[in-house]
């Protein structure tokens, strides 16, 4: 087979991968916007904040992983979940480089998951799904657990106490 032709093959493979995860993220609308782990790195250092001693991470939208790594290189079990199929797979293949034994990416929808084993969620996702997911975490998840939000609040809710662009609330039975 000619080079020319397998470089357009290999292309137009890649371009029909990248509209399939184009089309997942506008019907599920849950586009991928990155943020930085060194943020959230500053919050876990303020005293103020109480976190449980073994920490069950779980970031809710996981996009690539990052968020899921990061928790796993500090020790703490970390579960990501993420709906976009062309993600998770980035995700685990990341993982799996990294050699991290403590990660693990479901490919699913948020809202059908169990959040009992989690003592700290992470989620940086859209307001219109904050409401849709509020209920679920405080009814699931135990007393004294940690929900850390980037940017968007859950609806009527105010949280515990806010660092920068997190909010934070504790699970309250």
């Amino acid at each position: 087979m000619n080079l020319a032709i397998l470089s357009v093959l290999v292309c137009e493979i890649l371009l029909i991968l990248f509209a399939g995860y184009l089309v997942i993220s506008w019907i599920s609308q849950t586009p991928f916007y990155p943020s930085s782990t060194s943020k959230l790195d500053k919050v876990l250092k303020d005293p103020s904040l109480n976190l449980p001693e073994h920490i069950n991470f779980v970031d809710i939208g996981s996009g690539d992983g990052r968020f899921v790594i990061w928790a796993a290189k500090k020790g703490f079990n970390a579960e990501g979940i993420e709906y976009n199929p062309f993600l998770s797979l980035y995700s685990r293949f990341k993982i799996f480089v990294w050699r991290l034994k403590n990660a693990v990416i479901h490919n699913k929808d948020f809202k059908k998951h169990d959040f009992s084993k989690y003592n700290f969620a992470y989620l940086y996702i859209f307001s219109e799904h904050m409401d849709g997911i509020k209920e679920k975490l405080f009814s699931e998840m135990s007393e004294g657990s940690v929900i850390i939000t980037n940017s968007f609040k859950f609806g009527d809710l105010h949280p515990d106490a806010k660092i920068d662009k997190y909010n934070i609330y504790y699970v309250k039975k």
